[in-house]
């Protein structure tokens, strides 16, 4: 007889968001090895679809989507309904006013006024979403009750908050025979008045959830989740590369690509610094090993302003190539594309081994990869996945002069590769790369459920 799964997961298939991503993949293999999985999952912040994930859902055969009361969302839909009309109407006022602009007093009072009405608006936000996350929660009971198998097994993947707590009455009601509480994120509450609430919330998944699952060991240690916590990293799918004619042609330039936030704008997060990397190009550039008309600097994503900042303070501004936002399939196409994988982290006292995803979807394109690490701290989980699949290097700021000078010979390496028309990277250890692969994670998640 086959076991059942219900999994538990605010976002998913085919949201457009990264945090969708790690959920599909577990349902989707789960289901190919066997398991019938039930899916109970939100209705996203907005309306973008991931192709890529669309196809995964295609394979679901049995998945609730919740439509939660959620003012931020509905408020963005009826603002694209109306986008269309307003933005022609909005480019002639701009084009007959261009020449009579006046810059905005940005000083004194004005700039004070817009720094609080820009933190009340955040707040509102933030309560706003967290009153989204309640209702979801209440129509997720509700659909838990109305389903009519029991299951061996509910697994719920944070974040929302509400997931854990939908996972937990699942498996008290009776529901569910075991609960797997899995973390993509250490959990944040946004306001101070939440700090009780936060770890009631982290005793309640430590006190009744049969097994506790997370990222790394950095976001079970931020919990005090260490001793009882198993780690299962995020991972790749290698069904999500397109073919190859669908790929982002080569150029004859050095492709440096860039694709997600550098500023994430959540409490305690510190902003991910690229400025290593620009540096070393820079310096590469003033030697004569490059140049300008070489390279080119590939962001995807909404913080391009960012960006493009990071870029002029080394001079690089000209060799940005900006996309925007983009969906995923878009993103996979742009860093097949690329010469250089760019991503970064931070490893510092209180916030330790953030492994993201970008670096595990970085694994099946056969591309270097270079991660610039900020904070106190070596010896990043970071570095040793580099290290360890041999797929790039990672600069750690804790490691002073000496990694500035070893990302110097990694970068300088692959431009002489380039020049020369030799690999970029040599062939990386392939049983080491695979085991970060989302067929490998279902099954070691699999073996967990079967315990």
């Amino acid at each position: 007889m086959k076991k059942r799964v219900l999994l538990v997961s605010y976002y998913f298939a085919p949201q457009n968001t990264i945090g969708a991503i790690r959920p599909t993949k577990m349902a989707k293999y789960l289901e190919r090895m066997g398991y019938e999985v039930t899916v109970i999952c939100g209705g996203g912040l907005d309306e973008k679809v991931d192709p890529t994930l669309q196809r995964d859902l295609e394979g679901l055969k049995d998945v609730h989507l919740i439509r939660e009361w959620n003012p931020l969302r509905d408020r963005a839909l009826k603002k694209a309904q109306a986008a269309g009309a307003e933005k022609a109407q909005a480019g002639k006022k701009e084009a007959a006013a261009s020449g009579d602009a006046q810059p905005l007093n940005t000083s004194g009072v004005t700039a004070m006024i817009k720094r609080y009405l820009g933190k009340a608006l955040d707040n509102v936000y933030l309560y706003l979403s967290w009153l989204s996350d309640r209702d979801f929660c209440r129509l997720a009971k509700r659909e838990v009750r109305r389903l009519k198998q029991r299951y061996d097994c509910v697994l719920s993947s944070y974040s929302t908050i509400s997931t854990h707590e939908i996972g937990w009455y699942a498996k008290k009601t009776g529901k569910a025979d075991k609960w797997i509480a899995d973390f993509r994120d250490e959990v944040n509450m946004a306001f101070s008045w939440q700090a009780g609430r936060q770890r009631r919330y982290i005793q309640m998944v430590r006190k009744n959830a049969d097994l506790i699952t997370a990222v790394s060991y950095g976001v079970l240690d931020m919990m005090d989740m260490e001793k009882e916590g198993r780690v299962l990293t995020n991972g790749f799918d290698r069904e999500d590369l397109p073919l190859a004619d669908q790929a982002e042609q080569q150029s004859g330039k050095l492709r440096v690509a860039y694709c997600g936030y550098i500023s994430e704008g959540r409490k305690n997060a510190p902003h991910r610094d690229l400025s290593p990397m620009m540096r070393t190009l820079r310096t590469l550039i003033d030697e004569g090993f490059l140049t300008t008309e070489e390279l080119q600097l590939v962001y995807a994503g909404s913080q391009g302003p960012l960006f493009d900042q990071v870029a002029a303070a080394s001079g690089l501004e000209a060799c940005v190539e900006n996309h925007g936002m983009v969906s995923r399939q878009e993103s996979i196409r742009l860093q097949l594309g690329a010469d250089i994988l760019l991503m970064a982290s931070w490893h510092m006292t209180g916030r330790k081994g953030i492994l993201t995803g970008k670096l595990f979807e970085y694994m099946m394109m056969n591309k270097p990869v270079v991660c610039c690490m900020s904070g106190d701290l070596t010896g990043s989980d970071v570095k040793g996945v580099l290290e360890t699949t041999g797929i790039g290097f990672c600069y750690e700021q804790a490691g002073g002069q000496a990694d500035q000078d070893a990302l110097y010979a990694f970068v300088k390496d692959v431009v002489e590769r380039k020049h020369i028309g030799q690999p970029l990277l040599d062939t990386g250890r392939m049983e080491a790369i695979n085991a970060y692969s989302y067929p490998e994670l279902a099954a070691k998640m699999a073996s967990w459920i079967d315990e």
